[in-house]
C-alpha cells in the first residue's frame, strides 16, 4: 500500500463516521486485535497513487480556504482587543481634552480621569488549596480555565469541591469580584481576568487565582470586565514580574498595578458600548468558525468519497 493512500484511509477510519463501528469500548480505543481486523479498502497501486495525488491536491485546496479563515478571526481577535483598549483609555468622547497619564504604557488619557494603584480601590485574596480527593464532587467552584477563557463567569460553572462554610465565607464569589490568572509557566497566561456578574452561592475559587473585590460604587462591573481584559497591563507584568521555573503574580504586585478610573457613570456608558461593538465581533469570529467546521466536514467527506472508490479517479 502506498503510504500517501494508506495516510488519508486511516484519517478516514478514525476522525470519520466509520471509526464508530470498529471500538466496542466506552472511550474510542482500538485493541490490537480489533486495529487487526480493520476491512481495508485496497485499490491497484496506481488507482491508489492517483487518488494520493487527488487528495494531495483537493486537501491542500480546503486547508489554505481554513488557513485563511483561520488567520481572520486572528485578525478580528486582534481588532477586538485594540477597540477595547483604546475605548477604556481613552473613553467615547473623540474631543477630550487629553493629558499626560505619567506612565508611559498608559500615555495620554482624558482630563478627569483619575489613576490609582488597585490596592485603594478594594482587597485582594488568593484562593483555596486542597488536594485531589476533594474535588468532583460537593459545592460550585471556580476554576482556572473558568478565568482564563472568558471575560465574564459562567452562571453555572462546571467544577466541583468539597468545601465548608468557612471556605465558602473566605473564598466567596460575588457580584462584583475579578478574578485573576495567578501562576502559569509564562508571563503570557499571567494577569487574565474575569469578572463575575452575578453571585455564585456556595461557591470558592481556585488557588491559582487572585480575588480582587472592589469597594463599592467604585468600579462598574462592566467596566471592570473589559478594563481589566485590556492589553493595557500587558506591559506592566511583563516589567515588573520576576519569573524562577513559573511565573507568578503576587497579591503585591496586583495591589501596586496603576488603575485607570473614569467617573461611574462613563464607566456605565463604556461597557455599554463594548458590549455592543464586541458582539459585533464576536457574531462575525463565529461565522468563520462556523465555515472553519463547514470547511473541515467537507474535507472529511472528499476524502472519504476517494479512499472508498465513490469518486472514480481510476482514469
Amino acid at each position: 500500500m502506498i503510504p500517501q493512500f494508506a495516510n488519508y484511509w486511516f484519517t478516514y477510519v478514525f476522525e470519520g463516521r466509520k471509526f464508530m463501528h470498529y471500538s466496542k469500548n466506552i472511550r474510542y480505543s482500538l485493541t490490537y486485535d480489533e486495529f487487526s481486523a480493520l476491512k481495508i479498502v485496497v485499490p491497484p497501486l496506481n488507482v491508489q497513487q492517483c487518488i494520493a495525488d487527488y487528495l494531495d491536491e483537493k486537501c491542500g485546496e480546503i486547508d489554505s480556504l481554513i488557513g485563511l479563515q483561520e488567520q481572520m478571526i486572528e485578525k478580528l481577535k486582534a481588532y477586538k482587543q485594540s477597540v477595547i483598549t483604546e475605548t477604556v483609555t481613552k473613553g467615547l468622547n473623540p474631543n477630550a481634552r487629553l493629558v499626560p497619564s505619567g506612565i508611559d504604557w498608559i500615555g495620554d488619557v482624558p482630563e478627569g480621569w483619575a489613576i490609582v494603584p488597585l490596592r485603594y480601590l478594594g482587597r485582594t485574596q488568593n484562593g483555596i488549596s486542597k488536594s485531589g480527593e476533594y474535588f468532583g464532587e460537593g459545592d460550585p467552584f471556580v476554576s482556572y480555565s473558568d478565568v482564563y477563557k472568558n471575560y465574564s463567569l459562567p452562571s453555572k460553572v462546571t467544577g466541583l469541591v468539597k468545601s465548608t462554610k468557612q471556605d465558602q465565607l473566605l473564598f466567596s464569589v460575588e457580584e462584583g469580584d475579578v478574578f485573576f490568572t495567578r501562576t502559569s509557566e509564562t508571563i503570557d497566561e499571567i494577569g487574565f481576568s474575569c469578572v463575575c456578574l452575578n453571585t455564585i452561592e456556595k461557591a470558592v475559587f481556585a488557588g491559582f487565582l487572585i480575588r480582587f473585590r472592589p469597594y463599592k460604587n467604585i468600579l462598574n462591573k462592566n467596566f471592570s470586565k473589559y478594563y481589566f481584559r485590556s492589553s493595557v497591563h500587558r506591559a506592566y507584568f511583563v516589567k515588573e514580574m520576576n519569573i524562577v521555573t513559573r511565573a507568578s503574580l503576587s497579591q503585591e504586585l496586583l495591589k501596586s498595578m496603576p488603575v485607570l478610573l473614569p467617573p461611574f457613570d462613563e464607566q456605565q456608558a463604556i461597557a455599554s458600548y463594548l458590549d455592543g461593538k464586541c458582539s459585533e465581533i464576536d457574531n462575525l469570529i463565529a461565522v468563520k468558525q462556523q465555515k472553519i467546521e463547514k470547511l473541515k466536514e467537507y474535507k472529511k467527506s472528499v476524502i472519504y468519497e476517494a479512499v472508498t472508490g465513490k469518486t472514480d479517479l481510476r482514469e
